[in-house]
């Protein structure tokens, strides 16, 4: 990251890589409410959820042999935005939801 910045870029080449936690959207949005806006954070499950989806729909520095990061792919959060995973949704739906059908999916595996 570039120095000189008070608070660090949402996105673009100085932000977060796309196998940050903040690239997971239920991630984000929990971090987003919990301190937006700054110094009185007041917004809504769904402001919060749209914001992060907002924040994590733009381009970002790639992460190499994110394949590797979960050898049990039925440990992979459900909201996690790039694949491999154990399960035939689709990556959209991995990075927005709806979450509840895949884990559903995940504790009938068990």
């Amino acid at each position: 990251m570039r120095e000189g910045y008070l608070f660090p870029p949402l996105w673009g080449t100085d932000s977060f890589n796309n196998g940050a936690g903040m690239g997971r959207l239920l991630t984000a949005a929990r971090f987003i409410k919990a301190r937006m806006p700054l110094g009185q954070p007041d917004l809504t499950d769904s402001q919060a959820y749209d914001v992060a989806a907002f924040v994590n729909s733009h381009e970002r520095p790639q992460r190499a042999n994110l394949e590797v990061d979960y050898p049990n792919l039925a440990d992979k959060p459900v909201d996690s935005p790039y694949p491999p995973y154990a399960d035939d949704f689709p990556i959209e739906q991995h990075r927005l939801g709806p979450f509840a059908p895949i884990r559903e999916y995940y504790r009938n595996l068990q």
